[in-house]
């Protein structure tokens, strides 16, 4: 897919989302506002919510990929600002099911913090560790979604990421990067 085509649909949908909701927004309006065709569209979505993971991963993979991403601390404050800076994400919430963005948030954190940990310790892991992080990303996703909704929204990102960092089991504190010798 064309950059500049990613780029329109990404700009359609965050408009759309943010005036309207998440739900209220059709891939007719996503068409309509990015000036494409429907042959286009489903050449490389399925759906909205298809549009919705591609969004929210480019977001979420340049929290991962910043090189000033050091620790988990780091990481969670980065999320925890991307969802602050995102108001959009505030209706996102409002989706439920299969393709909700908390199921999103969910299966994203758990395969890129499966995948970091299992970097880090040169090995796959185990059932259990398995469990152990798609627990904590299940009410990771879950905290997130109140932090943004409100209940917590006095915090910063900051003080967010320091509370969540501090609540892991120190055999999964590992550095995100290698130390550059």
């Amino acid at each position: 897919m064309s950059e500049w085509t990613k780029r329109r649909i990404d700009e359609a949908f965050t408009a759309l989302v943010s005036e309207y909701g998440y739900e209220k927004v059709t891939v007719e309006m996503i068409l309509t506002r990015a000036s494409l065709s429907k042959t286009t569209f489903y050449r490389y979505f399925r759906n909205k919510a298809d549009v919705m993971d591609g969004h929210y991963r480019r977001l979420y993979d340049s929290a991962f990929e910043d090189k000033n991403t050091q620790k988990l601390e780091d990481l969670f404050t980065a999320l925890f600002r991307i969802t602050r800076e995102h108001p959009e994400e505030l209706s996102m919430f409002d989706t439920i099911g299969y393709d909700s963005y908390r199921d999103f948030i969910y299966h994203y954190t758990y395969q890129r913090g499966k995948q970091i940990i299992e970097k880090a310790w040169g090995r796959p892991l185990s059932e259990k560790e398995d469990f152990n992080i798609a627990y904590f990303c299940g009410g990771g996703a879950r905290i997130l979604e109140e932090w943004v909704c409100g209940r917590y929204r006095d915090m910063t990102p900051e003080e967010a990421g320091q509370a969540v960092a501090k609540i892991i089991d120190p055999r999964y504190r590992v550095p995100l990067r290698k130390e550059k010798r």
